[in-house]
C-alpha cells in the first residue's frame, strides 16, 4: 500500500520505494502551488517506483499528467530518476543545481562499463564486500540501448 502523508499547508509526501535497498524509500513531496503540483524529488527509476509515485499522486488528488514542476534536491538517483517520465507526463519544468546537472549530463556522457568500472573502484576502496561490488564488474551494457 502507497504511503502518503498530510504535513500541512499543502505540503505532502509519498514513500517512493527504492527497489533492493536498504534505505526503502525516498521521500517524495507533493506542493501546491498556484500553478500546479510541484514535485520536490522523484524516486528510483523503476516500474515499481513508478507505480507508487502514480498511485501517491492520485491519493494526494492529483495525477502525474498534472505535474507543473519538480525540484531535484541533489543528482543521486534516487532523487531524480523518475524526473524524465515525469516530464513525458505532464511536461512539467526539472530545476536542479547547476553542478548536479554537471554530473548528469558526465554519467551520461560515459561508457556504461567504465561507469561501472568506476563505481566499483570507489566502493572497493571504501570498503564494500566484495559481493556488493562484484555485479558491477560484471554489468554490461543492455542489448536496447543505441551505440
Amino acid at each position: 500500500m502507497t504511503q502518503v502523508h498530510d504535513h500541512g499547508g499543502g505540503v505532502k509526501s509519498i514513500e517512493v520505494p527504492i527497489p533492493d535497498n536498504p534505505l526503502g524509500h525516498t521521500l517524495v513531496y507533493v506542493v501546491d502551488t498556484d500553478r500546479g503540483p510541484v514535485l520536490v524529488d522523484t524516486g528510483w527509476d523503476d516500474p515499481a517506483s513508478w507505480d507508487t509515485l502514480a498511485e501517491g499522486l492520485v491519493a494526494c488528488g492529483t495525477a502525474p499528467g498534472e505535474i507543473h514542476g519538480v525540484v531535484i534536491t541533489h543528482h543521486h538517483p534516487d532523487h531524480h530518476g523518475l524526473s524524465g517520465k515525469v516530464r513525458e507526463a505532464s511536461g512539467a519544468w526539472i530545476a536542479m543545481h547547476a553542478a548536479d546537472a554537471a554530473i548528469v549530463r558526465r554519467t551520461r556522457a560515459t561508457r556504461p562499463e567504465r561507469w561501472f568500472s568506476y563505481m566499483a573502484a570507489k566502493l572497493t576502496a571504501a570498503g564494500a564486500p566484495d559481493a556488493h561490488v562484484a555485479p558491477l564488474r560484471t554489468a554490461r551494457r543492455p542489448s536496447a540501448l543505441p551505440g
